[in-house]
């Protein structure tokens, strides 16, 4: 019995790291996910994300259609700007998503926008 608790302790703990491990690419991708979730916004398309010209770009799209789009300066420490249609969802640190999914908060602040 209590071996199986520690086991599955233990892949808890991993799988609350597996989403924010890897290069900047991934960890906005991720911390993107986290402010959707947050907002409650209907995905329909998840972001996909590249590099290019100093800029990580995440597209996406709504259940009804509206464009997702993320964008995050290649310098660190990482921001990025969440746009879901024509409203901003979110506007600052990418750590700070990642910082209070891990803690169980929301992503971002209720009603606030960003």
């Amino acid at each position: 019995m209590f071996l199986t608790a520690v086991t599955l302790a233990g892949c808890s703990q991993v799988a609350a790291l597996a989403p924010v491990s890897g290069d900047a690419l991934t960890t906005v991708r991720a911390a993107s996910i986290d402010v959707l979730l947050a907002a409650d916004v209907p995905v329909s398309v998840v972001p996909v994300c590249a590099t290019s010209s100093g800029m990580h770009e995440c597209t996406g799209e709504t259940t009804d259609g509206a464009a997702i789009r993320v964008s995050a300066p290649t310098q660190k420490p990482l921001t990025m700007v969440v746009v879901v249609g024509d409203r901003q969802v979110y506007d600052g640190p990418v750590q700070d998503v990642l910082d209070k999914v891990a803690r169980g908060e929301s992503a971002i602040e209720s009603g606030s926008g960003s």
